[in-house]
């Protein structure tokens, strides 16, 4: 990072793997950054448990979702002076020198996103990010061999690095969605705000990818919970209500994912339960309603890699 800035690393955790979370700490406060984790399981006690060197553990006792922990750990973060944060998964992997090559670019006092070359954990493959037309209509984009930083206008929250004036200029991520489209509706915020975004080509995260795929109809399609299909589908409605969200990208992303979830009926155990779910989504989302269904109190996977 061009200048002296402090480097917090913001983990939303969940049921975590502490073997594997107490590798992921070292690795990053060995890089010379520090560490906030946010602990979202239900009746944690990461918190009592979890003792490392320059790590903080904040436990909020119960899923409070992907956006509200995420928020606890940036205004703790920038409450301790950091002058640059990173976003993480529980499950993130990534090499010793990841940190500096992501915020090689960021300078202190400018509003700017870094993201990382997401690599798809189970295949290698490179997972897009995303580029909006003129017209704002969703495009893949990839850096391949690229070796320089690649501008984009939306990026997956995980790995991600922004510093403290996105913040202050675009504001923290939105609780009401809870969770799903928590990044996208970040960054086309911010993207509403003149606050650019890049891809920094060797700068890898190895990212996985919903908790298993199949092809349907010729179309891959994610498998995920009936709970995780209502957010994705009542928040892709929900994103038509802001203003800075580009119609096209709207119609798009609500298409996409209702076509996916219809495809995801014809393979999946307990249908009924998935098409109250897509369903009840629309409806609400139809309705402008926001936050946590009280029926999943406790049930979604707050900190979750898998889109």
């Amino acid at each position: 990072m061009t200048g002296s800035a402090a480097i917090y690393a913001v983990v939303v955790c969940f049921h975590p793997d502490e073997a594997a979370l107490r590798r992921m700490c070292a690795g990053l406060t060995g890089s010379g950054g520090r560490v906030v984790l946010v602990d979202n399981t239900p009746g944690g006690t990461l918190a009592g448990a979890f003792k490392l060197p320059l790590c903080e553990v904040l436990a909020l006792g119960r899923n409070t979702g992907i956006a509200h922990a995420q928020n606890v750990g940036i205004r703790r973060a920038l409450l301790e002076g950091a002058g640059v944060v990173v976003l993480f998964d529980q499950d993130s992997q990534f090499e010793a020198d990841f940190l500096s090559r992501l915020t090689a670019s960021l300078v202190p006092g400018k509003p700017a996103i870094t993201a990382p070359r997401l690599l798809d954990a189970a295949l290698g493959t490179e997972l897009p990010a995303t580029r909006l037309s003129r017209g704002g209509l969703p495009r893949p984009a990839y850096c391949g061999d690229r070796g320089t930083p690649l501008a984009v206008d939306v990026v997956i929250a995980s790995g991600s690095a922004a510093t403290r004036e996105v913040f202050e200029l675009a504001g923290y991520m939105e609780e009401g969605l809870f969770i799903d489209s928590v990044d996208t509706e970040w960054c086309l915020r911010c993207r509403a705000r003149g606050i650019p975004i890049h891809v920094v080509p060797d700068a890898v995260l190895h990212h996985r990818i919903g908790q298993r795929s199949l092809r349907v109809a010729g179309t891959t399609v994610l498998l995920h919970t009936p709970a995780r299909c209502y957010y994705q589908i009542r928040n892709s409605v929900l994103l038509f209500n802001r203003a800075y969200v580009p119609f096209l990208f709207a119609l798009r992303e609500a298409g996409s994912i209702v076509w996916s979830r219809l495809l995801l009926l014809t393979v999946v155990d307990g249908r009924t339960a998935y098409i109250r779910a897509v369903l009840s989504g629309l409806l609400d989302g139809l309705r402008g309603l926001t936050g946590e269904r009280p029926a999943d109190r406790e049930t979604v996977p707050a900190s979750t890699p898998h889109r």
